[in-house]
């Protein structure tokens, strides 16, 4: 892995974060914030990102490139859009990463650092957080969803092998 050093400062960075979907509802004072304890990381094919049953305080946003999810070494799913956001489920729940992530392809991430949410003001925590968990929801919405069309696909396959009638 290659890494910046924090991008504190780097205000000029800012007009090209707010063009990644997860990243353009926050206002420039929460990415300022946000950059402060970030980090831009560039990883090669096959390099692990997240392993799994870690703990850290890091949540990724895919700049460029593509991330396998592997869960007991299984490939789960790839995230393969800018935008796409990992490592989240340990900072809603504060629990090991339930999965590994490596890189599929050449793959170039924001990685926050995001401890940064224990230094904000008592006035910009609630409004920032009320941001952030909007995003959470409509990143485990979609994986939800997916997940169900998932094990309904699997249930009629396994119905078809039994000789059962599948599920509607």
């Amino acid at each position: 892995m290659k890494e910046t050093s924090y991008l504190k400062g780097r205000d000029e960075l800012i007009g090209q974060f707010r063009k990644i979907p997860s990243l353009h509802n926050f206002e420039n004072r929460y990415l300022k914030e946000i950059l402060s304890l970030s980090k831009i990381r560039k990883y090669e094919p096959g390099e692990t990102i997240i392993e799994e049953g870690q703990s850290d305080r890091w949540m990724y946003v895919v700049i460029s490139g593509e991330v396998r999810v592997l869960k007991g070494g299984e490939e789960l799913s790839r995230l393969r859009m800018a935008g796409d956001v990992f490592g989240e489920m340990g900072v809603i729940d504060g629990q090991p990463r339930s999965a590994t992530i490596e890189a599929a392809t050449h793959t170039t991430c924001l990685a926050m650092d995001t401890s940064f949410m224990d230094h904000l003001s008592e006035e910009d925590r609630h409004p920032f957080h009320a941001m952030l968990y909007k995003l959470f929801s409509e990143i485990l919405a979609v994986r939800l969803r997916d997940t169900g069309e998932e094990l309904t696909r699997c249930r009629r396959e396994l119905a078809k092998l039994r000789g059962e009638t599948p599920p509607e």
